[in-house]
């Protein structure tokens, strides 16, 4: 009996330290775990966010119970635009502190983010209004959520009305998990210029900012036998830079463009965006490229993606994107004439078309009558949506929304329309594997009801 119990004693003790040197290999675990996921939360915050994701997958695989790892994770696919990873992440998250008998501000905004981008709008709405509760009337509003719900109610109306896309992929062979946008169709057809972020970019160069690739202006024509495109590398070969490179208009006979260009970061060339004139003695095969001098157009700032119309034999008149008052309004449109081959000095748009929020990648038709544009900062479904409006008694009109036949919720950018034919072109995002991208669509929207459409 003794020796029964002299072998309970050491087994015992035995148990005691194992269960000693545990605790403090799982107190170890767990600072190391904080270690990782501030090292990952910094990470983020810098824009590097492969590399947070990265370490947060290592702090994960070592406490899968750890919601905070999981929200950061979240919102660094998020921001790379992996909506299903972020998704994935955001709801085991909510699951964890849910068992904890908690609830996250943040983490419930990122679940009404995430399902707003996948197009769960009644889940997404169930969010914001969750979101809201949470933080209040003063910070929810400060954090723009009333306008997020809006959105998402504008969204459902709108759908339950019966309106539906018209929207289709303009080129399935060009379109790639990078981004692709900004398209210009021309010649009927035949000749699709765009603009994209493509590991192939001239000079190879990433921008620190995001890292991702400087962008170039691209070619393609339709081949009438093969019935593809086709790309033609010679017709950007001496134009793109190491930088970012953008072709935003080509007038109708293609002697004539305008280039958004900024080597600031690479070639030191431009000191910003700025915008340049693209000239050419035969179509679309353009000789020289020069800065605009003016300083009411180009400035410290950026400048770009800029449209042009000829409103009458003497005067064109261009509208372009700028944020010197970025402080105030974010990017906003400005528009400038160009009277005797001079141009003027460019005028803000008024606070109507110009909201607190970005506006960007403005179009003009022709005869410069209608204006599109799009804005996160005016009622639409989400991100950036298509808006025009009329030039009417010397005064640009209230911008209406293209509505869901053309917008999304998510970004829609870069229209253009040839009003003889009722055919635009846009970008918007498109799931490509496990990223959303930028891709170039196309429609058709004769029928429809609005004022610059052949009837």
């Amino acid at each position: 009996m003794k020796k029964i119990t002299t072998l309970l004693l050491l087994t015992l003790c035995l148990v005691s330290v194992r269960t000693s040197i545990g605790q403090k290999n799982n107190v170890l675990d767990k600072a190391g775990i904080n270690r990782m996921l501030s090292s990952g939360i910094a990470l983020y915050q810098q824009g590097r966010l492969n590399d947070a994701i990265s370490i947060l997958k290592t702090a994960e695989i070592k406490d899968t119970a750890n919601w905070s790892v999981l929200y950061w994770m979240g919102m660094s696919f998020y921001d790379l635009s992996s909506y299903y990873a972020a998704e994935e992440c955001a709801v085991r998250a909510n699951e964890i502190i849910g068992r904890e008998e908690n609830v996250d501000v943040d983490l419930i905004k990122l679940l009404g983010d995430v399902n707003h981008r996948l197009g769960n709008v009644d889940l997404a709405a169930k969010y914001y209004k969750q979101t809201a509760e949470l933080m209040g009337k003063k910070i929810s509003t400060d954090m723009g959520i009333p306008e997020l719900i809006d959105a998402c109610e504008l969204y459902l109306k709108d759908t339950k009305s019966g309106r539906k896309s018209k929207r289709s992929i303009l080129a399935d062979a060009i379109n790639t998990v990078d981004d692709e946008y900004a398209p210009i169709l021309m010649n009927g057809g035949r000749d699709l210029f765009f603009t994209a972020r493509k590991p192939e970019t001239t000079g190879n160069n990433i921008n620190p900012d995001d890292q991702r690739y400087f962008e170039d202006m691209y070619h393609a024509q339709w081949d009438t036998v093969s019935l593809s495109w086709k790309m033609n590398k010679l017709t950007f070969s001496e134009w793109n830079t190491n930088g970012f490179d953008a072709l935003t208009y080509v007038n109708e006979n293609g002697l004539f463009g305008l280039c958004t260009i900024n080597t600031s970061a690479t070639e030191k060339t431009t000191k910003s965006s700025d915008i340049f004139e693209i000239i050419g003695e035969e179509p679309l095969k353009w000789s020289s490229m020069d800065v605009i001098k003016n300083k009411s157009i180009n400035t410290d700032y950026f400048e770009g993606a800029a449209s042009l119309a000829q409103v009458s034999d003497m005067e064109q008149k261009m509208i372009f994107v700028s944020d010197r008052k970025g402080d105030v309004s974010g990017t906003d449109l400005y528009s400038v004439s160009r009277t005797d081959e001079l141009w003027q000095t460019s005028v803000r748009l008024p606070n109507e078309i110009n909201s607190l929020g970005d506006e960007t990648t403005p179009y003009l038709t022709e005869d410069g009558q209608f204006l599109f544009f799009s804005s996160r900062g005016l009622p639409g479904y989400g991100g950036y949506d298509i808006f025009y409006s009329q030039w009417i008694d010397e005064k640009w009109s209230t911008p209406v929304n293209l509505g869901l036949e053309i917008n999304s919720v998510n970004d829609d950018t870069h229209f253009q329309i040839n009003t003889k034919t009722n055919q635009c072109v846009l970008a918007s995002m498109a799931v490509r594997g496990d990223y959303f991208s930028y891709d170039l669509f196309q429609a058709d929207l004769t029928g429809l009801n609005f004022p610059f459409l052949k009837k």
